[in-house]
């Protein structure tokens, strides 16, 4: 008797969940896109416990603030599980508009090869869990924290960068709106078996409003660097995006933490964020070995140069970004 009047109040439950959170998803779908969405299918609860062992602990790819990533196994086909943290642990944000958020945006970018696929959604627990492709060869940050890079070869770091603008652009430029991705850095790059780049993480992602040159926000993410405009006013446009794919062009580039030039051990020195190409294009020409085409790295490290321009106005729009780095790629020794 007690078992069965406890599933029921589970039941009930779920089904509130169900309809709260699909009630959230759909708003943002109305809001951002007037309801338009790629077809993405529901999970239930059980269907994702089961893919991921019950959410076990060896099943987990990634984390990061706010949220855990499990690989799961569903009807033969392998798939990674995005498990929100409690609402509790959210001071300052609503976490499902959030999540409401990303299931929009992720749902109209997924059409790009560069960005991970977003399959489906659970909507029966307390926030939603999101479903996305399996990312072979994991986290871009983990890679580059493992070996500084050394496995991946410059060509593989140059196609990354490429793939990388490409879906940023897109998101700039591709939608029926003009969005701002907010956090663009090496934690939101996943890497497939091939090694081909996935843009990830659209929680942040705003649009700017038709005829404006950019939109105002609390300031998103906890970086070592920023783009001067949003640190100081909370200010983001295009080319606030274009500044954190400087700096994450810089980590490609040295294959290890940008801040870590900013501070000389040896010589006891700090350097200012001003400094970071210079100190990227010192790193290369010391630590480039003959087999790699050092041209293509130093134009890379101009590229970043002018991407990190205090200026807004001084830097490059992405679409300006793609099409250097692929004109950088056709230099040849």
């Amino acid at each position: 008797m007690f078992s069965g009047s406890r599933k029921n109040e589970n039941k009930v439950e779920k089904n509130g969940f169900f309809l709260k959170n699909g009630a959230a998803v759909l708003e943002q779908l109305i809001l951002l896109f007037d309801g338009k969405c790629n077809r993405i299918r529901t999970y239930s609860a059980e269907d994702l416990k089961r893919a991921t062992d019950n959410f076990d602990r060896s099943r987990m790819i990634h984390e990061s603030a706010g949220y855990i990533m499990y690989k799961g196994l569903h009807e033969d086909c392998e798939i990674s599980v995005k498990k929100f943290i409690s609402p509790s642990h959210y001071k300052f944000m609503d976490s499902l508009k959030r999540i409401s958020n990303e299931a929009a945006v992720a749902s109209r970018m997924s059409n790009h090869k560069n960005v991970l696929k977003l399959l489906g959604c659970c909507l029966e627990t307390e926030l939603p869990m999101l479903v996305y492709e399996f990312p072979g060869n994991g986290n871009l940050s983990r890679m580059l924290d493992r070996d500084g890079g050394e496995q991946l070869p410059f060509e593989s770091r140059l196609s990354i960068a490429i793939e990388i603008a490409n879906a940023v652009a897109y998101l700039h430029h591709g939608l029926s709106k003009k969005f701002i991705h907010r956090d663009v850095h090496r934690g939101q790059v996943f890497l497939d078996q091939d090694y081909g780049a996935k843009l990830f993480e659209f929680q942040a992602s705003i649009p700017i409003p038709e005829g404006e040159t950019h939109v105002d926000a609390e300031v998103y993410g906890t970086k070592v660097f920023g783009p001067p405009e949003v640190l100081m006013y909370g200010r983001y446009t295009e080319r606030s995006d274009v500044y954190d794919f400087g700096i994450l062009l810089c980590d490609l580039l040295i294959g290890k933490r940008p801040d870590r030039l900013i501070w000389d051990r040896e010589n006891k020195q700090l350097y200012t964020l001003d400094d970071l190409p210079e100190l990227c294009r010192r790193h290369l020409e010391a630590n480039m070995s003959q087999a790699e085409n050092g041209a293509q790295m130093m134009e890379c490290a101009e590229l970043a140069k002018r991407c990190v321009k205090l200026n807004a106005d001084d830097r490059p729009n992405m679409i300006e970004v793609a099409k250097a780095l692929v004109l950088i790629k056709s230099i040849h020794y």
